[in-house]
């Protein structure tokens, strides 16, 4: 387990690593105006070329993933942590690798840190099923509570990100 509480800091500091790319680039990327060649119901940054309310979502985002990560190292329940690791795995692959790069056939902000943060996430996640031995119902639950928590709060973050902008400036 003392292995296990080691690398499950990584989750955070790869999110970061990822959400990185994304702020720095995400202000000159917009600037492009690019379009969608195949329209998707979402847009990258929550329709805001404002850094700072951007940065304010990932922050917001990093003390959720740093709390699930500290609630498990100290209690020993990883069951959140292992459900929002999966969904930011699924982040990785479903939004920067597959569906906005090839609706705008362009780089799209994350796609290069999706690509070199996807393989250690995906290690961890499965040193985590072999420390943990989740049941394949426990897996599912975990899962749907992680995926339903991530989308829902980046859900939340997007719809409001102009009240973001203006609370950050």
């Amino acid at each position: 387990m003392n292995e296990l509480r080691w690398f499950t800091w990584l989750f955070p500091l790869l999110f970061i690593v990822h959400d990185m790319e994304e702020i720095m680039r995400a202000k000159q990327w917009c600037k492009k105006g690019l379009r969608q060649f195949i329209p998707l119901p979402i847009t990258p940054f929550g329709n805001t070329n404002n850094t700072a309310a951007f940065s304010a979502g990932v922050f917001e985002e990093l003390i959720l993933w740093m709390s699930a990560t500290l609630l498990g190292n100290i209690t020993g329940f990883y069951g959140l942590w292992y459900g929002l690791l999966t969904a930011n795995i699924i982040h990785l692959v479903l939004f920067h690798i597959i569906l906005l790069p090839l609706s705008y056939r362009h780089y799209v902000p994350g796609e290069v840190t999706a690509w070199l943060t996807l393989f250690p996430c995906c290690y961890i996640l499965i040193l985590a099923q072999k420390v943990l031995n989740y049941s394949v119902v426990e897996i599912v639950l975990w899962v749907t509570i992680g995926l339903v928590f991530a989308f829902g709060n980046v859900k939340i973050l997007h719809k409001n990100m102009h009240q973001l902008a203006r609370l950050v400036g």
